[in-house]
Order: structure tokens, then sequence, then C-alpha cells
């Protein structure tokens, strides 16, 4: 028996994913491709699976893109890339590994659907990594054009700078010239010994760099913004896109309206599951639209396409400082909810929500205006939040799916975490609270299964 899909989250049927890869809208379609193992559930013998969406909630299974060749620079797996738009078609820069060598390879869409793809007979397309560099890693690929000139960075570190970003520029995707480092955790003050997954974007006239950071910790994604100098980003601001343990490696899309968009892997392991849930590891976040927020802060909100996602309201009331509404959760249950809780006033610092259910650890949600701490049973399954001076929390939205929990608030990062596999829960508390001195305060729940 296989484990069974989430609703609202991308989940392949079996096997192993992580990474989310070549993202692309094509013909009216969000192509989401990502790192699969359709064999076994662990990381081996890494393919490209392949789905897409005409919608962001509803996804169509397609055959794998790519998958290792008996020979050549990718015999070893096809690791994490891009796709680009050249000369009318679509193109994928993704890492070939072929024993110790983790290099960049070239491949185009031969269907106008994306289902087959022509790998390049000069793969790879550069043949080392920078011979004057001291590289430690050298892997996942940001590709962009500007004017006639195509620029990649391919993440990876330095043995005495850290985390790094490597440079390089290229007429036709096939020919490519070093150009330098664009950016090194060590110049200015990051984390990270390695930063793997680039995703290099603009979003409001503003340079974004988001990194999947990796120097021995739990793994997490950091965000930076500045400006390109010369061939240099230097970062002005940096954060945490995700304040939970599992978001991973995400990458992003413009969408033809204009939305930035990211998908997340939601890091799971074989360990973790018992019985037939081994059939499947690995998840895709929620698609989350990217913004900055007023202090130039990178955030995210769910795509406005989930409110279609939405059935029957479950609850729709006010609350003034406590409430409690009856609910139906299963982690098993093929359902999936939305809680919204929208403060009235200027006065609400934090929104508290719990899952609670008969045998069952409660399931604690405190968001305040910095962060969003959630507990399970009293083990913290996020960073800490820490309550700042100044502003209010705004709507909080939190979805649940399949033990999916994730939790967005304009004033705070998001964040991602797996609760209990075979939870059930029965009620959820709601705490609506006020500036110290204030009256308590006051918000509307409403409440909504999806699926």
């Amino acid at each position: 028996m296989s484990r069974p899909r989430p609703v609202l989250h991308f989940a392949p049927a079996r096997g192993w994913m992580n990474d989310p890869n070549g993202l692309v809208q094509w013909n009216g379609r969000v192509h989401l491709f990502f790192q699969h193992n359709p064999v076994g559930p662990v990381h081996d013998s890494i393919a490209w699976g392949h789905a897409s969406s005409a919608d962001l909630r509803m996804w169509e299974d397609h055959p794998l893109a790519l998958e290792p060749a008996p020979f050549g620079p990718d015999r070893d797996g096809c690791f994490s890339g891009c796709t680009v738009i050249a000369d009318g078609h679509p193109h994928l820069l993704y890492t070939g590994v072929n024993g110790p060598h983790q290099l960049p390879c070239l491949a185009e869409a031969a269907d106008q659907d994306l289902i087959r793809w022509t790998r390049d007979p000069g793969n790879p397309v550069i043949a080392g990594p920078p011979s004057d560099e001291a590289v430690q890693a050298f892997r996942d690929h940001s590709a962009w054009r500007h004017g006639q000139v195509w620029y990649q960075v391919i993440g990876g570190g330095l043995a005495d700078r850290g985390g790094a970003l490597f440079l390089y520029r290229s007429a036709d995707l096939r020919t490519w010239e070093y150009v330098g480092v664009l950016a090194a955790a060590a110049d200015y003050g990051l984390d990270g010994a390695i930063w793997e997954c680039p995703d290099v974007f603009v979003l409001g006239g503003t340079t974004v760099v988001v990194v999947s950071v990796c120097d021995g910790q739990p793994p997490w994604v950091m965000w930076m913004t500045g400006q390109v100098i010369g061939n240099r980003f230097v970062p002005e601001a940096s954060g945490r896109c995700d304040d939970g343990h599992r978001y991973y490696a995400p990458q992003s899309l413009t969408l033809d309206d204009g939305r930035r968009v990211a998908f997340g892997w939601i890091r799971e392991c074989l360990g973790e599951l018992t019985g037939s849930d081994r059939s499947r590891v690995g998840v895709m976040s929620l698609p989350r639209e990217l913004f900055l927020d007023s202090g130039g802060a990178l955030r995210s909100r769910p795509v406005r396409e989930l409110d279609q996602a939405r059935g029957e309201t479950v609850a729709s009331r006010l609350v003034h400082g406590r409430g409690s509404v009856g609910i139906a959760l299963s982690a098993r249950s093929g359902r999936a909810a939305e809680f919204s809780v929208t403060p009235s006033g200027r006065d609400v610092t934090a929104v508290g929500l719990r899952l609670a259910g008969p045998g069952v650890p409660d399931v604690l949600i405190r968001v305040v205006t910095g962060g969003v701490e959630i507990t399970e049973g009293g083990q913290r399954l996020t960073e800490e939040a820490v309550l700042l001076a100044d502003g209010t929390v705004g709507q909080v939205r939190a979805y649940y799916d399949s033990g999916i929990l994730e939790v967005f608030s304009p004033a705070a990062p998001a964040v991602a975490v797996i609760c209990r596999r075979d939870g059930c829960y029965d009620r959820l508390d709601v705490e609506v609270s006020g500036r110290p001195g204030a009256p308590p305060g006051r918000g509307r729940l409403t409440a909504w299964s999806c699926g």
C-alpha cells in the first residue's frame, strides 16, 4: 500500500524527492521539475521528475524529464538546475554527476509539452571549477539574460571564504567565460561553508539572492538583498526565508502576470517513517508569492490560487481574547484545512493557535511581530520567535495538510513544519493578545476544509 499524497502540497506517487528544479511557465502551464528517485525512497540515481499545473493546485504527473545516461557526464545523477528560454525554446542548465565530478550540463526541449529533452553533445558545457580558486563545492545553477549576454551563477564554497557564488557569462549557453566570485560569505560576515541552490532575481527593482546554507548545522535558507556593482553582488540586508527546520532548496519563477512564486523542498528522511509510509519521501511546500515588506525584508504569502481550494466553511466567528471551535483533522484523512485569524485594530501584537485532540500532543502556534514559533508536545519545531517592540501581527494564515503545517504572517518569515504523522485533532483554540495594558485583542477566525 502506497503512502497517500497530500491534498495541497505536491508529492510524487512514490520514491524519493528533494529540490525543486527548472520552474517555468510555458504555454499556460507551470512546470515543476524536481530531484527524484522513482524506484526507491532514498537519495540515489537522481533523475528529474516532472509535473505541471494550470492553476498551481492540481498537478499532472509526467514522465521523467532527465535520468542518468549510461555514459557521459551525468551517469551518476542529474542534479539541480534551472530553465531558461533561448531562441524560443526552453533549455535546462543542470549539474551532471560523474563520480567525484559535478559539472554544468545543458539540455533542450524536444516538444512543446516539455516531455522530451535532448542533451547537448558538448556536455559538460563548463569543463571544471575555476582553477584559480580554492573551490570546495561547485553545483546548482541560476541563469538569466541581460541584453544579448547570458549569465549564470553556480553555487558552492571556497576554502578561505566559505559559501560562494561563481559567476559566468555566455553568448549561446554553450561556451561560458568565468567572470569571478559574485559573492562569498566571509566577505560580508554571513553564514555558510557552502551556498547551494542559488536563486537570483529582481523584485521591485531590488536584486535578491537566495541560497541554501550548508555548514554542518541543520540546513536553512537565507535571502540577501543588495546591489550589483560591476560583477559583484554587495548584500545590504539578509535573513531567513523560513523559520522552520524543514524548508530547503527553494527555487522561484516569474509568472506571466508578474508575480514571483517560489517552491521549496520540505525535508523528510526515511528513518522518520514506518510501515506503508516508507513508499514515499519528500514533499514540496505550498507555492509562495514573494514580496519585499516595508522594511525591505523578503517575505512570502500563499498564492491566491490556494483560495480556490477552500470548501466548506467550518467556522467563522469573532474572537475577543480567547475562543475555541470544534474541528475534525487527521493526518491520514485525505483532507486539508486552512485557518485565518484577521486582527481588528492596531493593538494586536500576538496570535496563538492550539491544535488539540485525544491522545496526541498539542501543537502550539505563536505568531508575534517578529516571528512564528511552533511547538509540539513541548518540542520546538522552529526558531525561537522574538517579540519586536513595535508593529502589529496582521492576518495569520495556517494550512494543515497530511501532517504538514505552514504558517504565514506579513510580520515574520513563513514557517513549514511536519507534525505527528498519525495526529488527529478535534479542537482549535485561539488567543488574540494586545499590547500591555490594552483590552483583550479581537480578531475574526475563519476556517475552511480543503480538498
